[in-house]
């Protein structure tokens, strides 16, 4: 298996919570649920098109977020979150796994139109493939504009020490990214982006990892407290090593459930 690993795409989405505090506030808690079914053509990772290896996987995710105000203009808040996801692979079983987030982080509305938000997580990964177990901590600065009532424009800097089984799978990771998000209609909302992934891996000989990855998502509020969410992603995935860049293409249709 080459340098295909698990890339944490960090879709600067606005949170659910994120997207009324600056207006009422109507619960301290939100529960989250999901199952996405997702088709990927470069499961393995492979360089050439003869070894290129399709798959699809579904995941099941659940996640509960709390905040609370941390002053009287109820513009300065305290977000935490604790969240669980598994995948299970059609074809390529060894990358089965389940993984366990938590995060905590502060939202701040600047001014009007500008708000930014910063947290810090940690997870604990479990695949199937020996070695690939991982833990670790990250933190994520967001920062958005409110262009109009229906348009904003999102970055996201992003920062992630992963510690693996076998070390030559742990690195520390950037991502620096960029996206827009706009309402067209009233429940429906659609979001387009950026990233731009380094990795340093923990190896003997320095293997370093750069992934240029595109996405758009649309998603659709079908009741009160359901979605139906569609993704398509692009990723160009090179190294500073001959023979270990490839390309992959993912798609996803989920289901999602907030309360």
């Amino acid at each position: 298996m080459p340098f295909k690993h698990f890339v944490r795409q960090i879709i600067a989405n606005s949170l659910v919570v994120g997207a009324g505090l600056s207006g009422n506030v109507y619960a301290d808690v939100i529960v989250n649920a999901g199952l996405a079914s997702t088709y990927e053509s470069n499961v393995n990772g492979a360089p050439t098109s003869t070894g290129l290896g399709s798959d699809s996987y579904t995941t099941l995710n659940a996640s509960a977020q709390y905040y609370t105000p941390l002053d009287n203009a109820k513009s300065t808040y305290f977000i935490g979150q604790i969240g669980a996801l598994t995948s299970k692979y059609n074809s390529y079983s060894n990358l089965d796994n389940t993984e366990a987030i938590a995060s905590a982080g502060v939202y701040r509305q600047l001014t009007s139109t500008w708000s930014g938000q910063l947290s810090a997580r940690g997870f604990d990964l479990h695949v199937q493939q020996n070695g690939l177990d991982a833990r670790g901590t990250g933190t994520t600065l967001q920062i958005k504009n409110q262009l109009t009532s229906n348009l904003w424009l999102q970055g996201v800097a992003d920062y992630e020490d992963s510690r693996a089984d076998l070390s030559s799978y742990g690195y520390a990771g950037t991502t620096l990214g960029m996206n827009v998000g706009y309402l067209p209609w009233q429940n429906t909302f659609v979001n387009a982006g950026y990233n731009h992934i380094s990795r340093n891996f923990d190896t003997a000989v320095a293997f370093n990892t750069t992934t240029q990855a595109y996405f758009l998502t649309a998603t659709q509020q079908l009741t009160q407290n359901w979605y139906l969410n569609g993704t398509y992603t692009y990723q160009d995935n090179t190294s500073n090593i001959a023979g270990t860049a490839y390309k992959d293409q993912i798609l996803s249709l989920a289901i999602n459930f907030s309360y």
